[in-house]
């Protein structure tokens, strides 16, 4: 067997940089043999100009072709998304690779759930158009699976596929309180996400200033970068819980691991819409205690009290309640920390290879049939 994989260029962001390289790592050593091309997907910390945009698409969809016309591929692997920057490059990219017969499967990173539901006619017919091209599509979570469902997507088409994280990368570090400056035992609160408003990161400091006046100590670590981070820290401010609160900016996902290993809970009242957060995602691979909402992936792998304590979303008061429960029940917590490095389990590397092997060898067995 033989695939190329599209992969993100090293310098983008978000999960399919940090998840890929080591699942392509375990196809290989799975006897999977495996290439790899850039296929653009994300942008690097700085948005890329529309005509450096287009300008990648058409050269890494050029160099997919001479890929297939130079090489005999069982898979061609594709990580994409559904928006229309993502339909009109997978478009175009299939275009292109019309003259092949190779199987292509579309791994989806997230999908918009309003871009699948739209009335446009282009869009729902370009949408469409790129379902009966593609050999099979993986998507994240069962909402998103009746979401493509709705949009006219086949049902033998769609399979609910995962994302890899490895625990190892996850280590307590019995000094990580005193190189941040806390005493020890201070609990601390984790955030990390892209700051836009759909995360949550407004509501989870609302949050916190109703622990502050309820007399509690803690930290909260806010990750990440985006629009709303001057509003957040004016928000900390205002509310009296600046002291309390670090913003440490963009972190690159291979370092994270650190916050994730040695932080309290991980407080994410998302309503963002994406297959399973990569953040999450990474808290159940270091036994972190979770609290957030019940909305897709999470949803379909975790359950209350055994993994999380679900929040509601634009909630602050529900969430320092949640929090609060968390903080008071070490025995809780102890429990989710076991209970989500079991589940993690189901993310490794080599297991999520194995279960994308059996969807290769099922492709190339209806190509063949």
């Amino acid at each position: 067997m033989r695939v190329l994989v599209g992969m993100p260029d090293k310098d983008s962001l978000g999960g399919p940089i940090y998840c890929e390289p080591p699942f392509v790592a375990a196809l290989r050593t799975s006897g999977v043999e495996t290439d790899e091309e850039v296929y653009v997907y994300g942008d690097g910390a700085k948005p890329t100009p529309l005509l450096k945009r287009v300008t990648r698409v058409i050269d890494a969809a050029r160099r997919l072709r001479r890929r297939t016309r130079e090489t005999q591929y069982d898979i061609v692997h594709l990580n994409t998304s559904i928006d229309e920057k993502c339909v009109l490059r997978d478009s175009f990219t299939f275009a292109l690779l019309r003259s092949s017969s190779v199987p292509v499967h579309l791994k989806m990173q997230g999908s918009d759930a309003g871009f699948l539901a739209t009335k446009n006619p282009f869009w729902r017919w370009a949408t469409r158009r790129l379902f009966a091209r593609a050999a099979s599509i993986g998507v994240l979570s069962t909402e998103e699976y009746a979401n493509f469902l709705a949009a006219g997507c086949p049902a033998e088409k769609l399979s609910i596929v995962k994302y890899v994280v490895g625990a190892e990368a996850f280590r307590y570090d019995p000094g990580f309180h005193k190189k941040h400056g806390l005493a020890d035992g201070t609990p601390i609160l984790l955030f990390s996400a892209r700051f836009v408003p759909a995360k949550g990161l407004q509501d989870v400091i609302r949050a916190c200033a109703e622990l502050r006046e309820a007399g509690r100590q803690f930290a909260l670590f806010c990750l990440g970068d985006g629009p709303v981070r001057a509003e957040a820290e004016i928000l900390a401010a205002e509310l009296g819980i600046a002291e309390n609160t670090r913003f440490f900016g963009y972190i690159p996902e291979a370092d994270t691991a650190a916050f994730h290993a040695n932080s309290t809970a991980f407080v994410f009242p998302t309503y963002h819409d994406e297959g399973f957060p990569l953040v999450i995602l990474k808290s159940i691979a270091a036994g972190l205690p979770i609290i957030t909402t019940r909305i897709r992936g999470a949803a379909d792998y975790m359950t209350d009290p055994e993994n999380c304590l679900w929040t509601e979303p634009r909630n602050p008061a529900a969430l320092a309640e949640r929090i609060t429960k968390l903080l008071d029940n070490p025995d809780l917590r102890q429990k989710m920390s076991t209970n989500n490095r079991h589940l993690a389990t189901q993310f490794t590397a080599t297991a999520v290879a194995k279960e994308y092997i059996e969807l290769y060898k099922s492709l190339m067995s209806e190509k063949g049939g």
